[in-house]
């Protein structure tokens, strides 16, 4: 039951209503990420993940023809379903469309099992836009970090649309035990919390990066996952990032 209650937390937003995906991103066009502010530079390598020419989930570019998501954005989608633009702040227009190929899922991703919430989407084409490259670990507790997206800014599902414009957030990786009702896998996943009060990742931003770095020279360590809390209200907790080092041997030898 637990772990079905953490399925149905996670952010994506594809499991919003008919009646709230079906409206336009421009009826939103300023708000984003639960906290956050309108992205400061050109992150070449961000994707929005799209179904039917609306937003749904953010993606990283790894690779030329690949990048990398959450599992639970793709798990019950077929390679015609799934559109991408990359390397745009705004989601609706500008950077590089492409289709999808092959869509990749982690052996270890179930739907009442949120462990290896990642996956591959090959490219139907070779993009021109630089990836990003994932680092080599997530770093300890109380480490620097920044999660980018097109998340909900207000904090409830369905509460709103996706907005048009890129923003971000500072972030930090905290504890484990902050993220213990989310059953967190300390080995797979990051535990990533805001010194904001009510800042944090909301539905939509699920598959989007966690970085950590400096401006001009980020590496990716975390993929959006879930809330960190049984409670469906955005920002209330941490959230629960997919440690996206710990499957860098599983993603380059997909990729190649």
């Amino acid at each position: 039951m637990l772990l079905g209650g953490i399925a149905a937390l996670a952010l994506s937003m594809a499991a919003l209503p008919a009646t709230a995906t079906a409206a336009t991103a421009s009826d939103n066009p300023g708000a984003l990420i639960v906290g956050g502010r309108v992205a400061t530079e050109q992150y070449d390598w961000m994707a929005s993940l799209q179904r039917a020419g609306q937003h749904s989930c953010g993606a990283s570019l790894i690779a030329p023809q690949w990048v990398l998501t959450a599992a639970h954005c793709v798990q019950d989608a077929a390679p015609a379903d799934l559109g991408l633009r990359i390397g745009s702040p705004d989601h609706t227009a500008g950077g590089t469309e492409a289709g999808v190929a092959e869509i990749v899922v982690h052996p270890d991703y179930a739907t009442q099992n949120p462990n290896g919430d990642v996956a591959l989407l090959k490219l139907d084409h070779a993009v021109a836009q630089t990836p990003v490259e994932i680092a080599t670990g997530s770093g300890a507790d109380g480490t620097p970090s920044r999660i980018i997206g097109w998340g909900l800014s207000c904090p409830i599902r369905g509460c709103g649309q996706p907005p048009v414009q890129l923003q971000e957030l500072e972030t930090r990786v905290v504890a484990d035990s902050q993220c213990s009702l989310s059953a967190i896998d300390g080995p797979t996943e990051i535990c990533t919390g805001s010194q904001q009060l009510l800042a944090n990742a909301c539905f939509g931003d699920s598959g989007g990066p966690q970085l950590e770095g400096e401006p001009g020279n980020w590496k990716l360590t975390g993929v959006t996952s879930r809330l960190g809390s049984l409670i469906p209200v955005c920002g209330t907790a941490p959230s629960v990032y997919t440690d996206a080092t710990a499957y860098r041997d599983w993603i380059y030898a997909t990729t190649g």
